[in-house]
């Protein structure tokens, strides 16, 4: 009896935070689309700023993104996990997983979803036998190889590198770390990871290699082709896996959009603010860290998306607390 009633307030209060979000959203999208309509599609390069000259927490506040060079030496981490970090790791690491790699003519990472991707073969590999592959051989240009490592994986290892980045940036600013929301990345060249948004504040650090960065504003949503935020994909655009790729008959608003471009390269930081857009590509093989904060109840406060009324309650109260 109490379980039912608290999902019937729980469902209560949903229904109340969509009737007053909804038609915030309707004004907010109308206005947007006005706000956007004139644009001239300029192109702007990310700001880039050394890590001594900057205060991180006055970093995590503004509106733009910035790369921030020098952050990673700053940090005096115990384990790095660049190329050399990653195999003294792998030379006791002796377990396995498997490595999907694709067809290189639609080389997109997913998290759902499908911009065309085809499985070409599946590979079971150590740690050893993976960086020997994605990093010591010419790749087979007809594949592309992408592989996330979550907090669990490698016995626990990626874990160890996310809990002692989290330790040293508490030094460096006050703010909750999402250690599950974090991991390493490394993929193959040309692998691209399609425009999304997220709601995370976001550190991305580029630890090997370097990749492409494109992105947009919050403001731009209308231009960037989003599907409805009632859709389970609401942060993934329509837009093609490479948003360059859009045929301007089919996408004629993208073309206006206002975007921000920048090269990130080996031991630079990339911040992204939360809602801003971004398409980013390996330029060769490489290794990254995604590191994301905690999601504030203030980050969901934008009337452009409904995360909090579709997202948050419904997933997280309604399917995750009330049968527990």
């Amino acid at each position: 009896m109490r379980a039912r009633l608290k999902a019937l307030l729980l469902s209560a209060a949903l229904v109340a935070l969509l009737v007053v979000l909804i038609p915030v959203w309707a004004v907010h999208r109308f206005v947007s689309l006005l706000r956007v309509s004139r644009g001239t599609g300029s192109s702007h390069q990310i700001e880039r700023v050394a890590a001594a000259s900057v205060d991180l927490n006055d970093v995590l506040k503004r509106g733009k993104p910035l790369i921030i060079q020098g952050l990673v030496d700053e940090l005096h981490l115990r384990v790095v996990p660049d190329l050399d970090g990653l195999r003294r790791i792998a030379a006791i690491e002796k377990s396995s997983f498997p490595v999907k790699s694709h067809k290189a003519h639609s080389p997109y990472f997913l998290y759902t979803g499908d911009y065309g991707t085809e499985l070409d073969h599946v590979d079971q590999m150590s740690l050893d036998e993976f960086m020997a592959f994605m990093f010591d051989r010419d790749h087979d240009p007809d594949t592309c190889t992408y592989r996330l490592f979550s907090v669990t994986d490698l016995d626990g290892a990626v874990g160890e590198i996310v809990d002692d980045l989290s330790q040293a940036l508490a030094q460096l600013v006050a703010r909750t770390p999402d250690r599950n929301a974090s991991g390493i990345w490394i993929g193959s060249k040309g692998v691209v990871t399609p425009l999304h948004h997220d709601a995370w504040t976001g550190l991305l650090l580029q630890m090997s290699g370097s990749k492409r960065v494109l992105m947009f504003s919050p403001t731009e949503r209308p231009n960037l082709y989003f599907k409805s935020p009632f859709a389970a994909r609401d942060r993934w655009s329509s837009l093609p896996g490479r948003c360059d790729d859009a045929d301007r008959s089919q996408f004629p608003r993208f073309h206006r959009a206002t975007r921000y471009e920048a090269q990130l390269d080996e031991g630079e930081v990339l911040f992204i603010p939360p809602f801003w857009s971004h398409e980013i590509e390996a330029l060769e093989a490489n290794i990254s860290i995604p590191f994301r904060f905690h999601v504030r109840a203030i980050d969901h406060l934008n009337p452009g998306f409904l995360r909090p009324g579709f997202e948050i309650f419904h997933h997280r109260f309604l399917e995750g607390r009330v049968g527990a």
